[in-house]
């Protein structure tokens, strides 16, 4: 009984040991990493700092596409709406116009209540 108390004992002992010396293993690094002395070196920083004309061309470029993208896509949907108001017949037309005066006309009666 002693002989398996006396084992276990060893066994969780050297369970802590080993804990201890992994944890202190692994704080060690935490600390490296939060040494003052470390520098990290980027791309994009030093394309910035060191070549400021291509840094400043290439966020422009971006800009120019993106507002590109954007442009042609307005531009695609305001011409699915003008094919589709091509396609009303005149009876559809009237109709969106008789629906236009009525919600104007709703709006002018709701403004009248408020006062």
């Amino acid at each position: 009984m002693l002989n398996i108390l006396l084992n276990q004992m060893a066994v969780m002992i050297n369970l802590i040991r080993n804990f201890i010396i992994t944890s202190d293993a692994w704080t060690g690094n935490i600390q490296n990493e939060m040494d003052s002395r470390y520098v990290e070196k980027s791309g994009l920083t030093n394309l910035f700092t060191e070549h400021k004309f291509w840094g400043w061309a290439g966020l422009l470029l971006i800009f120019v596409a993106i507002a590109a993208i954007f442009y042609f896509q307005f531009q695609a949907w305001e011409q699915e709406d003008q094919e589709k108001n091509k396609r009303l017949t005149p009876k559809q037309k009237e109709f969106i116009k008789f629906l236009g005066k009525a919600s104007n006309q709703s709006k002018g009666d709701q403004a009248t209540f408020k006062k």
